[in-house]
């Protein structure tokens, strides 16, 4: 009796294995055709974009008749490589504040201040709010948070804009740094989100080893907690700065006198007198403009596409 129901497993175990054998060869051989068309298209699409971008950073350096007559590269013919282009394009960005006028200099210093601390206070503010509902779901004022903040992502930025300038003028904070530094300090939206998977992620015996060893829950979070995604913090905080110094919006909705880079770009490239009508000025002061974000990028390329994938805890 034992060996016909060990003989009747080996029949019903070689039926099950043949065709899953054939599947899992059916979907090696998808899967190896999948990769091949992936980085074929990604390799186009990145040939695409840096023909443009090699373009660009050519007619840039062309004189405007060499711009119109001349080839793919700067004709001696013509001029040859105008590396002045950049300089006056720069000194051709500028943006009107009623009656004052606005330089490049003072536009760049608004983006630093506007970004860099947009930056810092939306992380400080998602980082530590998402803390709280993510760890302390033993209360229920917590548990009825965590579903308000799900409520108001569904909620479109563009119908809350007429109330938000309302609210920003009755509180006197319109046009002003800090009723932007305010206004950024909500915690919740997208950012919000990734951190609360991270310190979902994230174990709660270490702060309850703090806690035994006399740690408050303030230092728990500061000095436990935090440092396990800081390096999610930091590209975040990257990723939102570039956000903020592309945003032309924002300044010129709710911060009118401050002009950004972003905002003299947007100006720039819409203006229809003086050496803003030659298209290699504008274009020279489009790439000038679009520099600082390319080096900051480049310095943290690494940490921006390979971080959010790492873990947390090292050995």
């Amino acid at each position: 009796m034992m060996k016909k129901m060990e003989n009747f497993e080996k029949i019903h175990k070689k039926k099950r294995i043949f065709p899953l054998e054939l599947r899992i060869g059916k979907k090696r051989w998808e899967i190896q055709l999948f990769p091949l068309i992936l980085w074929t298209l990604a390799t186009l699409w990145v040939l695409m974009f840096s023909f443009m971008l090699l373009w660009c950073f050519l007619l840039a350096m062309k004189s405007s008749i060499d711009a119109t007559y001349g080839g793919f590269f700067p004709s001696a013919k013509y001029g040859g490589w105008k590396l002045s282009n950049f300089i006056t394009a720069l000194e051709a960005v500028y943006v009107y504040v009623g009656t004052k006028k606005v330089l490049f200099p003072s536009m760049l210093v608004n983006s630093l201040l506007l970004g860099g601390g947009i930056a810092v206070i939306s992380c400080a503010a998602c980082c530590t709010a998402s803390y709280c509902i993510a760890k302390y779901t033993r209360f229920r004022l917590v548990r009825m948070l965590w579903f308000i903040v799900l409520m108001t992502n569904f909620v479109p930025i563009s119908a809350s804009l007429s109330a938000q300038i309302k609210l920003m003028t009755d509180l006197q904070l319109y046009d002003k740094l800090i009723g932007m530094y305010l206004y950024s300090g909500g915690a919740f939206g997208s950012m919000f989100l990734i951190f609360y998977a991270s310190w979902k992620g994230l174990s709660w015996t270490y702060a309850e080893a703090a806690f035994v060893d006399g740690a408050s829950h303030f230092r728990a979070y500061i000095q436990i907690m935090f440092p396990m995604i800081r390096t999610i913090f930091g590209v975040l905080l990257i990723t939102t700065f570039i956000t903020q110094w592309n945003d032309y919006m924002t300044p010129m909705i709710l911060l009118p006198s401050m002009p950004t880079v972003a905002y003299g770009a947007w100006q720039f490239q819409f203006r229809v007198e003086g050496v803003a009508t030659d298209i290699t000025i504008r274009v020279a002061g489009l790439i000038a403009i679009a520099v600082p974000i390319f080096i900051l990028f480049i310095c943290f390329k690494d940490k921006i596409m390979g971080s959010l994938t790492m873990g947390g805890l090292k050995g």
